[in-house]
């Protein structure tokens, strides 16, 4: 049995990828061990993932104009607080007495 390379693999993975068949079928078509093409798609999987160089985190910018503090509060008896940040419409303040 002739090695293929890593760019063969890559090829292979392509065009399993485009072919609308399952792995194990591709890699039979293909004269090729399953559990070894299950292992290069994966390979291949995680690199296209998160290209190198890449981190997976996203950043998060903080909406600036955030309440820090609420502009309603409501205490129920029961010991249970509603608090509201931001725009509060009247009517829900209503609603909850």
């Amino acid at each position: 049995m002739k090695k293929i390379s890593n760019n063969e693999y890559y090829e292979l993975f392509n065009r399993w990828q485009v072919s609308g068949k399952t792995k194990a079928s591709f890699a039979e078509d293909e004269g090729i061990s399953r559990t070894t093409f299950y292992y290069w798609c994966k390979k291949f999987s995680i690199e296209e993932a998160s290209p190198a160089g890449q981190s997976s985190f996203s950043v998060i910018t903080p909406d600036l104009g955030f309440q820090r503090e609420p502009v309603v509060r409501i205490s129920y008896p029961s010991g249970v607080s509603i608090e509201f940040f931001g725009k509060v419409e009247i009517e829900s303040v209503k609603e909850l007495l």
